[in-house]
């Protein structure tokens, strides 16, 4: 999420530090507009001013995010270095995240960001068969950071508003520091107005540990209000949503979202006791519901069904593509506990 996150926040510094053309260009206000057939005037006008309020508060970026997610349990297969493992079944797969990304420094035409990011994962497993070195139970935590900086520059390109990013961030684990990976995009906004937002960019990472390290990967977004309530979120290649606001203060959500952060470090692992590191890429489809709360707080409830199509664990200095060991994971179910908040938000009437 941290590119949405990243063009959130640049859309937010445009309209406060740019001109009134480019302020009406990239505007990402009114996310949701729930239609209300009201008879009085007043009253139709006070309900489109919360609706409004609402919609802006969603489409903010939240400084501060702290999410805790559940899974069922679910069966796996696995196998290290072509060898098969005995199969297992995951009975505990928990993960607690806290992230903040906080603007450091604005100007007109440049935006410096700092973000961190911490997940710890504990999980316990049983496994079917043994085989000399594996452990027919295991229980382990697994702790991960990663902290950076990230500036934008804004731009004209074709007449259109263009945003240029670059980003260092530091990974690694409560024993050690691990890796440094750079982060580049760029977005050229094609198109935005009250009712639809359309966007094309390019996204490279220099992260070994990714699937495709180094090859520029193209991103769309694409975000419509319909007449009905209903909007369409659409980010390629991480998700897509259908949304309504409900209640005043709440916003449904049915859709996707592709999660490949999933990701930590094994120390002394191995008969070469080398370090190695694990990643999974997720395909989380579900609803989720999003609530409003006193004090610009956002209170999230998720819940679908997991897909795992890749686990692998590869030497620290090695690509995801060059692993030793990698696992196949039935879908499972999960819930997901969120909350998000922006104590830098002013209060309005």
């Amino acid at each position: 999420m941290f590119i949405h996150n990243l063009l959130v926040s640049c859309f937010h510094f445009l309209e406060k530090g740019t001109s009134g053309r480019v302020m009406a260009s990239t505007v990402f206000t009114a996310f949701l507009i729930l239609p209300f057939s009201v008879k009085a005037q007043t009253q139709d006008s006070i309900v489109k001013k919360v609706t409004r309020s609402a919609a802006e508060t969603f489409a903010e970026r939240m400084p501060f995010s702290i999410d805790f997610k559940q899974y069922g349990n679910y069966n796996f297969t696995s196998s290290l270095r072509g060898q098969d493992l005995p199969a297992g079944t995951v009975t505990n797969w928990s993960q607690f995240t806290a992230s903040a990304n906080i603007n450091l420094i604005q100007r007109r035409r440049w935006l410096l960001q700092g973000n961190a990011f911490y997940r710890v994962i504990n999980e316990e497993s049983n496994f079917s068969g043994s085989v000399a070195g594996v452990p027919q139970r295991s229980k382990n935590e697994y702790q991960y950071f990663t902290e950076g900086l990230n500036i934008s520059y804004f731009s004209r390109l074709f007449g259109k508003t263009v945003i240029y990013s670059a980003g260092v961030n530091v990974d690694g684990s409560e024993r050690s520091f691990e890796r440094i990976r750079g982060l580049f995009f760029g977005s050229l906004v094609l198109k935005a107005d009250d009712k639809t937002r359309m966007n094309v960019g390019l996204l490279a990472s220099t992260d070994p540990s990714s699937m495709l390290p180094g090859v520029p990967i193209p991103t769309f977004l694409y975000q419509h209000k319909f007449n009905n309530g209903l909007e369409a979120d659409l980010f390629l290649p991480q998700y897509l949503y259908v949304r309504k606001q409900m209640f005043g203060n709440g916003r449904l959500s049915a859709g996707w979202e592709l999660d490949p952060n999933t990701t930590f470090f094994l120390y002394n692992a191995g008969q070469d006791r080398k370090t190695y590191q694990y990643r999974q890429i997720d395909l989380n489809m579900g609803l989720a519901y999003e609530h409003i709360l006193p004090g610009h707080i956002v209170l999230g409830l998720r819940a679908g069904y997991r897909m795992n199509p890749y686990s692998r664990a590869f030497e620290k200095d090695r690509s995801f593509s060059d692993y030793a060991w990698k696992a196949s994971n039935d879908p499972a179910p999960y819930v997901n506990l969120g909350l998000s908040f922006n104590p830098f938000a002013k209060r309005k009437k």
